[in-house]
């Protein structure tokens, strides 16, 4: 019987997204519902039009976060280096669009809700002698939702609000018993970020009713001035005026931009928070995993394992790592499922997970031992010679005499020939660099005396090569204590995650569950595996946690702070993503011994290797 053809798992991934995103909308629909009551006149007829609009402003933060979504935190070295990495992106352009398109539509909503009285309509009537002209209200609350984007997109982007943080996993015992509530875990998160997220707004929206006004009147006032004139003169008959010297702020005018801004900023931050919490669930769906809608489940899940997506196969180890931990059945069927043209479900799952686990030691390697053979091979390089432009190279003995010209230009040549010599074979050197020579010595006697005349001897010292460079090492060091040095640091905890972790982005669980999986399922086979084949495959799964632990700790412990690293400390080796890995291995060692310590001789290990595995495992103590 042939095995049905696998669906996708971005195929069964992407419909789940969407039932999170739709979630996550609703309730930010609330929050536009209740933004439009307070903005909004008394009259409650427009409320659901004016709802529909607001929404459109959230909504472009969602479509950001979905173009620009990733799972693992950012790995780079310093702070300078994502600056300049991370800056000069399509991202960053997207997100200023996305914010700026958010906060002109939120503008135009807010204005056009406003009651008479609070004066933003796009021209002043005056009396009735007096011509229409350009009311600079309107203008001034327009450019502090602009600045606001500007201050939402640069938060969004040092703070990395593109990143998912899924939960880390726990040990089995601490998994199966809490079952899961996807709703309620995703409400609860956001519940427990509102008093930072008020924090958040609340700052954010007070300093730019602090220093909005300063900004506008010293960098803004004039070219939004020009550029509204330009426009609404397309529409009303207005003059060419001239900005008035005082700008219009009013205490009403402040108030209105304080309490503006902080709506729009609460829409912003709530959308960011519902996002992530609902797109941080775990891959069910009504509580079962994502696969088992596939006619195929196995060859869904060995699809996404195998995918090339960062998110895909986040989630695809994921619920392996579930499925192992929570799902009997599915989890003997991984057993079970051995008639795979690729391979038994077993074997490519233990190479994926092991291919995981692996790659931390080979980065590690290639981090301590830079490989030079990645040079790419010299081609060979033809040169076109220039035509010849004396005459070729005599072939005849050259110790016999030569005979005397008799051409012009073989004369031409005797001649220069002659001069030529007489200096090059002169045993003398020439008068002139014999008298620069001489001036040379004397200058530098004059300068050695007036040294010791006027000089002391620690200013001597400080003057001297070594001298000024130990000064430059001292002011560079202070710098970098310092506030501003600080972007250019390459702190310790930096440096290791990004030779454990990998780069761009953290593959931290992807790796932590990779680690669990293999020995959820290696301790499982004791019952499940009626084939026999985890058994034959133990040996290697315990030499490889020894290695890649006894790999990362030794890199740990022996890598030397970077010199820009003032404030390092021994303290700073406990790097707490690192821990998370380490103490995942040495669990899993744990679980393999405990479960198969009897039998690992008859599988092929050696007592010095099992005693080594126990004591990576910190189980020493227990012989």
């Amino acid at each position: 019987m042939s095995t049905p053809r696998a669906s996708l798992y971005k195929q069964l991934l992407t419909p789940a997204l969407h039932r999170r995103f739709t979630g996550a909308a609703a309730f930010i629909l609330i929050l536009c519902y209740v933004e439009a009551v307070l903005i909004g006149d008394k009259s409650s007829c427009p409320t659901g039009i004016r709802t529909l609009l607001l929404f459109i402003s959230a909504l472009s933060v969602f479509v950001l976060r979905v173009a620009q979504l990733h799972i693992g935190a950012r790995t780079t070295a310093s702070p300078a280096e994502t600056f300049t990495k991370y800056l000069f992106r399509l991202n960053t352009a997207q997100t200023l669009a996305w914010y700026f398109f958010s906060a002109w539509w939120f503008s135009e909503v807010y204005m056009w809700s406003a009651p008479p009285s609070a004066n933003l309509s796009w021209v002043s009537e005056g009396k009735a002698w007096e011509r229409k002209k350009l009311n600079e209200r309107p203008i001034y609350l327009r450019s502090v939702f602009f600045m606001l984007a500007v201050l939402q997109s640069g938060t969004h982007l040092y703070f990395d609000y593109d990143k998912i943080t899924l939960p880390l996993t726990k040990t089995k015992t601490e998994s199966s018993s809490e079952q899961p509530q996807k709703k309620e875990d995703a409400i609860m998160q956001v519940r427990a970020s509102l008093p930072l997220l008020a924090r958040n707004i609340g700052l954010r929206s007070v300093c730019m009713s602090i220093f909005g006004p300063i900004v506008y009147a010293l960098f803004i006032r004039n070219t939004a001035w020009n550029f509204s004139l330009y426009f609404a003169a397309l529409l009303w008959d207005l003059p060419a005026s001239q900005l008035s010297y005082i700008p219009p702020y009013h205490i009403s005018l402040i108030i209105r931009s304080l309490t503006s801004g902080l709506l729009l900023v609460t829409l912003w931050e709530c959308a960011n928070a519902l996002f992530g919490a609902y797109v941080a669930q775990e891959p069910l769906k009504k509580e079962q995993p994502f696969t088992s809608a596939s006619k195929d489940p196995n060859g869904s899940l060995l699809n996404g394992l195998k995918g090339k997506r960062e998110v895909t196969r986040t989630f695809a180890f994921w619920e392996l790592l579930y499925i192992c931990q929570r799902s009997d059945a599915r989890r003997k069927a991984i057993f079970s499922d051995i008639d795979r043209s690729s391979g038994s479900m077993w074997n490519q799952v233990m190479t994926l997970c092991l291919g995981n686990v692996l790659s931390i030691s080979n980065r590690i390697t290639a981090f301590q031992n830079p490989s030079t053979s990645a040079a790419p091979p010299q081609q060979k390089i033809t040169i076109e010679t220039l035509p010849p432009i004396s005459a070729p190279l005599k072939q005849e003995n050259i110790f016999t005499d030569p005979p005397p010209p008799s051409t012009r230009r073989e004369k031409i040549e005797s001649s220069f020939g002659s001069i030529a010599k007489s200096y090059g074979q002169s045993p003398q050197p020439a008068k002139p660099l014999k008298f620069l020579e001489n001036h040379r010595a004397g200058g530098q006697k004059y300068i050695g005396a007036a040294r010791q005349k006027l000089l002391t001897q620690g200013q001597q010292e400080t003057m001297s090569s070594s001298g000024l460079l130990a000064q430059y090492k001292e002011y560079l060091m202070r710098f970098l204590r310092t506030p501003a040095g600080y972007p250019f640091r390459q702190t310790f905890r930096r440096r290791v995650c990004t030779v454990v972790l990998g780069t761009p982005y953290s593959e931290l669980n992807p790796l932590i569950n990779s680690t669990y999986t293999l020995s959820a399922l290696a301790v499982a086979s004791l019952k499940e595996d009626n084939y026999g084949k985890v058994a034959k495959d133990l040996p290697l799964l315990i030499r490889a946690y020894v290695s890649t632990t006894s790999s990362i700790e030794g890199f740990v412990s022996s890598l030397p702070a970077h010199w820009t690293d003032v404030e390092f400390s021994e303290s700073d080796r406990n790097v707490e993503e690192v821990d998370l890995i380490v103490g995942s291995l040495k669990t899993g060692l744990k679980d393999m011994i405990s479960a198969f310590g009897k039998y690992a001789t008859e599988l092929g290990m050696s007592e010095g290797e099992i005693r080594t595995a126990r004591k990576v495992a910190g189980m020493e103590d227990s012989d």
